[in-house]
């Protein structure tokens, strides 16, 4: 789905201050924690095949990253998809 840099930024945001109550990381920001910035996000997924629910963050230059700021595949057929 595509939003907002704002609406990335809320939800980088939610997802790093879940990490720093979990002391599962020491960066000072959401975009210290991620590595990147919600102006380079282009779409966020929240499913994603043989996973199931999620947050993955597809950025303009094709990567992805899942909710704990993890490299994830980059194949968009992974993603917001359901097979039966």
């Amino acid at each position: 789905m595509q939003f907002t840099a704002s609406l990335y930024r809320g939800f980088m945001v939610k997802y790093f201050q879940w990490a720093g109550r979990q002391e599962k990381t020491a960066a000072h920001s959401p975009e210290e924690y991620f590595g990147f910035n919600p102006a380079d996000v282009e779409a966020i997924h929240f499913h994603k095949q043989g996973t199931g629910e999620g947050a993955w963050f597809r950025l303009k230059d094709g990567r992805v990253f899942d909710k704990f700021a993890r490299a994830s595949e980059a194949d968009s057929a992974f993603y917001d998809a359901t097979t039966h």
